[in-house]
């Protein structure tokens, strides 16, 4: 028979994992520097409105508890839900990210537990989607943030799509930005950025870097989308960590240390649509973006 047989994804689905996650005050600090925070509240420990940089959770899948510089993949990125068997698969890229804040993280540092299960694995362009539902709780289970993330399998084929995707088509408007800003990053980003826990040597290593189909070491596309989230946040809500609700962020092409991100944003109520490209190239690297807040307290 000619047929080919073809993967069920199903049965990866909906198995939630748990691994100990923990960070200190610290590592707030070397996030926010990481992403290029230079206002105060972000890092500075004893400033009176000292407070976590809202996307600081993505980072805790790859540290889990340690302290110390981990291998890439690390010992807590092992630890996540099993991935199917997907035929063809040249390499692994990021895709897509969404990340929502229910609580408050506590500034003075706090052991958690990160909840994950695959919940879609699905057919698109060249490849597949691979989608991955965090929840990051204390132990009585109460909730602080909600995460899905979107892999993107180059090549993968052979497979029964399993589960419904969680991506969605966001439209910018056709006027221009209301606001522009543009956020330069150093050529050693990366170097601060990794010892958050992403220790990918694509990153940092040239050799690596042409190995893997690279010209030179590219910058995160987590750095980028804390870049990202930084610009609106300052624009729309004064840095006021506690505004943020929701980001949400596809990521289009890589992004060079050194280069300057222009960060393009369009107010629609209290969701800031957004789109990200290298000011010197004009590429897009971030689409399909916005950062929800939450209105404004009135006094």
């Amino acid at each position: 028979c000619a047929c080919k047989m073809s993967v069920e994804t199903e049965s990866f689905l909906n198995k939630w994992t748990e691994q100990p996650v923990s960070y200190n005050k610290r590592d707030l600090l070397t996030y926010a520097v990481g992403i290029g925070c230079t206002e105060l509240p972000f890092v500075y420990e004893n400033h009176s409105d000292f407070s976590a940089f809202p996307t600081y959770p993505i980072v805790l899948g790859f540290k889990g508890t340690d302290q110390d510089v981990v291998s890439f993949p690390s010992p807590a990125m092992m630890e996540a839900p099993p991935m199917p068997p997907l035929p063809g698969v040249k390499v692994g890229l990021d895709g897509e990210r969404y990340i929502e804040k229910v609580n408050e993280i506590d500034v003075e540092g706090a052991e958690l537990v990160l909840r994950s299960r695959l919940i879609a694995v699905t057919k698109r362009g060249s490849g597949a989607s691979v989608e991955t539902e965090s929840e990051l709780v204390d132990k009585s289970g109460k909730v602080f943030y909600r995460m899905i993330s979107g892999g993107f399998m180059v090549g993968a084929k052979d497979f029964k799509d399993g589960g419904r995707s969680q991506s969605v088509k966001i439209d910018l408007p056709k006027r221009a930005p209301d606001a522009v800003e543009e956020m330069p990053t150093s050529l050693y980003q990366t170097h601060v950025y990794r010892l958050s826990g992403d220790y990918n040597a694509l990153h940092i290593d040239p050799e690596f870097a042409t190995m893997s189909g690279f010209g030179e070491p590219i910058l995160h596309g987590l750095c980028s989308m804390g870049i990202t989230c930084r610009a609106a946040l300052a624009r729309y809500a004064n840095n006021d960590s506690r505004r943020f609700k929701a980001l949400r962020v596809r990521f289009a092409s890589p992004v060079l240390p050194g280069q300057t991100l222009q960060v393009n944003m369009w107010k629609d109520g209290n969701r800031i649509l957004l789109e990200t490209k290298v000011k010197e190239t004009g590429k897009v690297v971030i689409n399909n973006a916005y950062l929800e807040l939450h209105p404004q307290a009135k006094l």
